[in-house]
């Protein structure tokens, strides 16, 4: 998040408590916005159709087809956000600023490509309507065009009005949805719901295509396929965007397989356990926006004073000082962040226990939010443990932990399987996992001097190549 860390230390330096709250919300308004106005626009019409009583076939279809676009649009698009941010981050350092926009455009298209895999698989496959259909797979493909421009959101700086952006459009699909229902009543159709939800999609996703155009565009762009001699460079960036991805569903996943039924004989769902998941993923939000606060205002600049130490040629006490306080600020934020996430957690299970029940939640229901909030407070905090990792360019051990996060992930929805379990299965396999990842965290700090100064070339490749040309 490059661009946003100058904004908010300037809010930081500002005395007294409303500096703070200001720095927060400018944070979350960035972070957690776009996201919150996407699950808050999804929930709002599923509430709408209750409260009007709407088709049962249509409510379920459209709980049933938003969940599904959602999960696979970000699966798919995991991996190429995770490696299209480090290209990114590499053209902004180096300055190839022709290479952004083509880069963006070449990213589109390789997820555009991918998505439309299981796009055409479904039009093809799936036993629905046709419009029912067509409709589902333009806001599957409208959210695979939003998790890709949010790659370069913390590059424009337009934080406003990029979030403005989400915000419009939600509220254009709750508006349009609304309209719909009021309209048809009883003869409302899954598709018309669908294309309420996709239209206030595409003006997000417009408006982000825009914003990126206007401030990625030179006078001489490069050609979109450059940035293909750079994925030989990070190809392990590409499995781990995908395992965590998985992780983060295949309790989801065990769960439809093993207790859901079939929707249309083209959902598998298991609806108390997936809105159980809904609102359980909502207790870490803190933690995306806190994550951002801390890292720009006080880890990054003592990762910055380190690095610009060796290379400005600083005397090796001077590297092992630098090293030295921004282990102790990362040990000291990484603590603080998880005891700001337990309460929150802990704040979330007792406003459900309290308060679930009047929304139509069971006993049972109640136990496995409270579970999955716990379940969530391990997975987020392994996620950034993991995104940490990726700092110190320690790929080869995000790549080993990020699979064996899968593998556990599987390994625990499958011993775990039975329905008085559900929920353990992610804390079971999060758990042990954020241990190690915490232990390899500790072990990387300890030798980054090595792991810094091993991995450089004693001589530029380039360069002995030109000098052995000339001899």
């Amino acid at each position: 998040m490059a661009g946003i860390g100058f904004q908010l230390k300037r809010l930081f330096d500002r005395e007294g408590l409303f500096g703070r709250v200001q720095a927060i919300s400018y944070a979350s308004l960035v972070t957690v916005g776009p996201i919150l106005s996407c699950m808050a626009a999804v929930a709002v019409v599923h509430w709408l159709l209750v409260a009007e009583m709407a088709p049962y076939r249509a409510r379920e279809l459209f709980q049933a087809g938003t969940a599904y676009a959602f999960a696979f649009s970000f699966i798919v698009t995991a991996p190429f956000s995770m490696l299209f941010t480090r290209l990114a981050s590499d053209q902004l350092y180096e300055q190839r600023y022709d290479e952004l926009l083509p880069t963006f455009y070449g990213s589109l298209q390789v997820a555009l490509g991918c998505a439309s895999v299981p796009a055409a698989a479904f039009l093809l496959l799936a036993p629905l309507e046709l419009a029912e259909k067509l409709a589902l797979v333009v806001l599957y493909m409208e959210l695979t065009v939003i998790w890709m421009g949010v790659v370069y959101v913390s590059a424009m700086k337009a934080y406003r009005r990029i979030a403005g952006a989400f915000f419009a459009g939600m509220l254009l699909a709750m508006a349009a949805v609304w309209l719909y229902v009021r309209l048809e009543g009883e003869r409302l159709a899954a598709w018309g719901l669908f294309a309420g939800l996709a239209g206030g999609f595409f003006v997000t996703a417009a408006v982000l295509l825009w914003e990126v155009e206007r401030f990625f565009r030179t006078p001489r762009p490069a050609s979109p396929y450059g940035f293909v001699r750079d994925l030989r460079r990070y190809p392990s960036l590409l499995a781990i965007g995908l395992f965590t991805a998985v992780s983060m569903y295949a309790h989801q996943f065990a769960q439809w397989a093993f207790h859901g039924e079939w929707l249309e004989g083209t959902f598998r769902l298991t609806p108390e356990y997936d809105v159980a998941v809904y609102y359980a993923v909502l207790s870490v939000l803190p933690t995306l926006v806190w994550f951002v606060v801390s890292v720009e205002t006080a880890f990054y600049p003592k990762y910055r004073q380190y690095y610009d130490a060796i290379l400005g040629q600083g005397t090796i006490l001077e590297i092992d000082r630098a090293r030295r306080e921004m282990e102790q600020v990362l040990v000291g934020e990484m603590a603080k962040l998880m005891g700001i996430q337990l309460v929150f957690s802990l704040v979330a299970v007792a406003c459900g226990i309290r308060y679930l029940p009047y929304i139509g939640f069971t006993a049972e229901q109640v136990d496995t939010f409270n579970i999955l909030v716990m379940a969530f407070y391990v997975y987020i905090m392994n996620s950034v443990s993991l995104l940490l990792l990726l700092y110190f360019d320690d790929r080869k051990g995000a790549l080993a932990l990020s699979a064996i996060f899968l593998a556990a992930n599987v390994a625990a929805s499958w011993a775990l399987r039975d329905v008085e379990y559900q929920g353990l299965s992610l804390f079971a396999a999060s758990f042990p996992v954020l241990a190690a990842t915490l232990g390899r965290l500790i072990y990387r700090l300890r030798r980054l001097h090595y792991a810094t100064f091993s991995a450089q070339p004693l001589v530029l490749r380039e360069h002995a190549r030109m000098r052995g040309r000339a001899g």
